[in-house]
């Protein structure tokens, strides 16, 4: 995985390694960076720096796991293509659906219990 450190400078990371060595590259680079992590915070470098460690860890999958897909998590464009279809939609309540539309739902002709 390829990340960037506060210096801009982009380094590839082994993603073919144990959870444990990851933790131990990501203690050594924060130790190594730390000064420049605490003297500029909110700058985007260090953001993005901070970020990609951040996945670095948390996207790790053991050796069995990769090639699998999760089936819990949707892909960005399939995100983007719900969102455009929720953004589209009109929302209408039952109840101020027509005679026609109720049966055309239900399959059934509906009775006005008003």
């Amino acid at each position: 995985m390829k990340i960037q450190l506060p210096n801009g400078q982009q380094v590839n990371l082994d993603d073919d390694i144990s959870l444990e060595k990851k933790k131990k590259i990501a203690h050594n680079l924060t130790k190594e960076w730390y000064p420049t992590l605490k003297r500029n915070w909110n700058s985007n470098s260090v953001k993005f720096f901070l970020d990609s460690l951040a996945n670095y860890l948390v996207w790790h999958k053991e050796p069995e796991e990769k090639g699998k897909e999760d089936k819990e998590i949707l892909s960005r464009g399939k995100l983007e293509k719900m969102n455009k279809l929720k953004s589209r939609s009109k929302t209408v309540n039952f109840s101020d659906l027509s005679k026609d539309d109720k049966e055309l739902l239900f399959g059934e002709e509906v009775r006005n219990d008003d």
